[in-house]
């Protein structure tokens, strides 16, 4: 990376962090502080899921969300992160943050038995909005949506699988773009992106639904057809709720 660019991205991960502040504190205002400290607390998890295929929704749209939007039928503006067939019956939503242990365990103990059971089998798409809690849940949701359209779930799945690592190195922006960069995005894709307003403002914007219209505080969340499941689930608890919505398929 040239100098010129080290500088940039200084700048631009200052930025970042006081905007996502703002975010955050915008999004969850009145929300207790308690709850939203329990939803990135747990036991230390080793996540061993392999990278899943991805396949992509709807091209990225022109507009945001808005007041009027249903944060569950609106498009994702940037363009789905989606796995799964996308005329399968039933649709999960998955908000998650990408520092969050409970949605890493989850792409690590969960998503591998429903991909196996269920979305490989066409059954079930998995949506996967940004609901990120700090800037750098930030800078790597934006991330996501700046790889290519067809590595974007892969992208997503090995940055949960390396959490632990990328969140405690000593300069985890530098270990993000290392990530980044072996994911096909250059040092000055990895400025470009992190620089990029609209897709900032998508990010904010499906958080500040998902908040305001849907009642997320913690992560992960998942609507499964339009029903809300809470925090991270064993595949049993999932399948509660699936089989009769497969049944008929």
């Amino acid at each position: 990376m040239t100098q010129q660019n080290k500088i940039i991205l200084v700048s631009v991960v200052v930025a970042l962090m006081a905007l996502a502040a703002l975010v955050f504190f915008t999004a969850n205002k009145g929300v207790g502080n308690q709850e939203l400290a329990s939803a990135d607390q747990s036991d230390d998890t080793t996540n061993q899921a392999q990278p899943t295929d991805a396949t992509n929704g709807e091209a990225a749209g022109e507009r945001a969300f808005s007041a009027d939007d249903d944060p569950l039928t609106t498009p994702n503006p940037l363009g789905e992160v989606m796995l799964g067939a996308a005329n399968a019956p039933v649709t999960i939503i998955e908000y998650s943050s990408l520092t969050c242990p409970h949605c890493a365990a989850f792409h690590a103990e969960t998503l591998p038995l429903l991909k196996t059971q269920y979305i490989d089998k066409g059954l079930v798409k998995i949506l996967f909005r940004p609901f990120p809690f700090d800037p750098y849940a930030t800078a790597g949701a934006m991330l996501v949506q700046c790889v290519a359209d067809h590595q974007r779930v892969t992208f997503l799945d090995i940055l949960f699988q390396r959490q632990s690592t990328w969140m405690s190195a000593q300069d985890p922006t530098a270990a993000l773009q290392a990530i980044a960069r072996q994911a096909g995005l250059s040092d000055d894709d990895f400025v470009v992106c992190l620089k990029d307003q609209k897709i900032f403002k998508g990010v904010r914007m499906m958080q500040k639904a998902a908040t305001e219209q849907l009642g997320v505080r913690s992560t992960p969340t998942f609507f499964i057809n339009g029903k809300k499941l809470e925090g991270n689930h064993p595949i049993a608890d999932f399948e509660k709720i699936l089989k009769p919505l497969v049944a008929d398929n």
